[in-house]
């Protein structure tokens, strides 16, 4: 290991160690979840039930403290007061760093708005995208469901309609189907980082995730082994560099996704 790995993986195991402080959001039950009457999130909630904007963001950001807790373990595999075994792998890390940056991201996006009607419009785009995936399952188990597909997005609809939105402007809403390429990037506005910074965060994640040639090679340390001008053997090996990186931008969404949430279920003074 190089010094500057040496320095990297430090950085990394200080960064992990002070995201333990997320950890009671999912071991222990504070009523950090819970939503103030006449906060704005309070509001949200009853225009939303029951596909409430609260529960989504809050579950999305479980999930991502779940993943950083699961990096944690990955990486450092034993502690003692002098000594610290780890692990950097080449491609698996990477896709729990997506998991975290995904769902801090998603529950950023949703709070981030200022405007009621906009975090409705993406809840409830969310929720529609939800209905499609579980009804092509459905199809592919053979276990129709009470409700057709359309009966619930007109649900949906109907929804957004009693909130405000135009029958045109709802049916625009729950049709648009939000990439997480479009969440990231407009999480990544919300928290300063920039688009396309975040955009490059999670698209690296989730080549290496995905297994793809480019990613390997464009984002992962290297030695040439072998090479006949044309095709090359090389060795790949895990980057500290980029784990600490990816991982530091995922720990500042989740943090922002935390201050949202509290920010929007806290009472109107």
């Amino acid at each position: 290991m190089t010094d500057e790995e040496d320095q990297y993986l430090r950085e990394l195991l200080a960064l992990l160690d002070g995201a333990r402080r997320f950890d009671t959001y999912t071991h222990e039950n504070k009523g950090q979840w819970q939503v103030q009457p006449r906060s704005s999130l309070a509001g949200d909630d009853a225009k939303s039930h029951p596909y409430q904007v609260s529960h989504s963001a809050w579950h999305a950001l479980t999930v991502a403290v779940d993943h950083l807790q699961c990096l944690r373990s990955s990486v450092l595999t034993q502690r003692s007061a002098t000594h610290a075994s780890t692990v950097i792998h080449t491609h698996a890390q990477a896709s729990l760093v997506r998991g975290v940056f995904e769902n801090s991201a998603r529950a950023v996006w949703l709070l981030g708005p200022a405007n009621r009607l906009e975090r409705l419009a993406r809840r409830l785009s969310l929720q529609a995208k939800e209905v499609e995936h579980g009804h092509r399952v459905r199809e592919l188990t053979q276990s129709p469901g009470v409700k057709t597909k359309e009966e619930i997005l007109k649900v949906l609809e109907d929804l957004l309609v009693k909130a405000g939105a135009s029958p045109e402007d709802a049916w625009k809403a729950l049709r648009a189907r939000p990439s997480y390429k479009r969440i990231v990037r407009e999480a990544g506005a919300e928290i300063h980082m920039g688009e396309d910074l975040a955009e490059l965060v999670w698209s690296a994640c989730s080549s290496l995730a995905h297994g793809d040639s480019t990613g390997t090679l464009a984002f992962l340390d290297r030695e040439i082994l072998e090479s006949d001008g044309t095709v090359a053997l090389a060795q790949i090996t895990g980057s500290i560099s980029l784990l600490f990186h990816v991982t530091h931008f995922a720990v500042r969404m989740v943090e922002r996704g935390l201050r949202l949430y509290e920010q929007r279920a806290t009472a109107h003074v």
